[in-house]
């Protein structure tokens, strides 16, 4: 039923209508927004995906997602130390203030370190010493008990391999320096000698350089392993060490140079000690009267591994076979911890 013009409830009728005919008919967005004199609402679903996109990512978000990254690792120790080294590795960055730039040089630096890396020289160990993280790792993987000779680092130059020698035979296959006779023994923690310990001694000559270093030196210069006898005792000819650089051009020298610090490391000789049913014992013999023995460039050296190079004269009656002239004496024991301690 129609009402006309004037008819009770008329005017009512109109508007509902107009109302209806309104809501139903599509509206240009103009209209939309003259209508309600701003956008229509929106929903709560689109108002919650505003936030998200407009929140900015802040840098503990980042971090927590690359260490969740590995949760799904099944290797328990793997994932431990990835989760570790990516958070402080972040709050390094943090700490600093990291910039682009110091990132990009640091890249570089890497990149170079691989690049001079090779079976002679590895760059890596050198950054991992002279940061005194060799150090820091050899002290947590050696907490040995009181009397036990103390470890140190292994250094960048040892090659395995070396020849076996007689007692009393000489590590130099050239003239290398001051010959010096080292003799000692091999003992267990309880002072009993240790037979058949296997000691690898390798080091420097009067040229500052590892054979290693020099491709025309003889493959057995300066190195050699030799085995206690029956009363656990040891004794070879070596020579006099001298203090020496570490290899300083290329980034960790560059590292060196650039913080005001020197290369230098003092006099020493390197031994790996082996014994059945002990610990193997990596550790130097450093002679008590070199210089830089207060700023070795590895932080290697410890007060128990100082020994003196006593000299001796031509005619000495304990002059080693072989040796001609002065020449200088050491003694050293290496006292080893059963493989079953701690």
């Amino acid at each position: 039923m129609v009402r006309g013009a004037g008819s009770p409830g008329a005017d009512v009728v109109v508007v509902k209508l107009s109302i209806s005919r309104r809501l139903s008919t599509p509206s240009s967005p103009a209209t939309t927004v003259a209508r309600w004199g701003r956008s229509p609402p929106r929903s709560r679903s689109w108002f919650n995906r505003a936030v998200a996109i407009s929140r900015r990512t802040t840098p503990d978000e980042i971090t927590a997602a690359a260490a969740a990254s590995f949760d799904s690792c099944s290797d328990e120790r793997l994932r431990e130390l990835l989760q570790a080294l990516v958070r402080h590795l972040h709050a390094f960055a943090v700490e600093v203030g990291l910039t682009q730039a110091e990132w990009d040089e640091a890249i570089r630096v890497l990149t170079d370190t691989g690049h001079i890396t090779d079976e002679r020289r590895q760059e890596f160990i050198l950054w991992s010493d002279t940061l005194g993280l060799s150090m820091l790792v050899d002290a947590l993987a050696h907490p040995e008990p009181e009397g036990a000779t103390e470890s140190t680092v292994l250094g960048p130059f040892y090659t395995s391999g070396a020849p076996l020698k007689d007692y009393g035979a000489s590590l130099a296959s050239e003239p290398a320096g001051d010959p010096a006779w080292l003799h000692g023994r091999v003992l267990s923690l309880e002072g009993t000698p240790i037979a058949g310990a296997e000691l690898d001694v390798w080091q420097n000559g009067d040229d500052r350089l590892y054979a290693v270093q020099r491709p025309e030196a003889p493959e057995d210069h300066l190195r050699g392993r030799f085995l206690t006898r029956g009363d656990g005792t040891f004794g070879f000819v070596a020579v006099r060490p001298v203090p020496y650089t570490i290899p300083d051009d290329g980034p960790v020298g560059a590292m060196l140079g650039a913080t005001g610090r020197h290369p230098w490391r003092p006099a020493h000789i390197h031994v790996i000690v082996r014994a059945a049913s002990h610990r193997t014992l990596v550790t130097h013999i450093f002679d008590a009267a070199s210089a830089y023995l207060d700023s070795d460039a590895v932080f290697a050296v410890k007060p128990s591994l100082l020994r003196e190079f006593v000299p001796r004269a031509a005619d000495d009656p304990d002059r080693p076979a072989g040796v001609d002239g002065d020449w200088f004496s050491v003694e050293s024991d290496f006292v080893l911890v059963p493989a079953t301690a701690g």
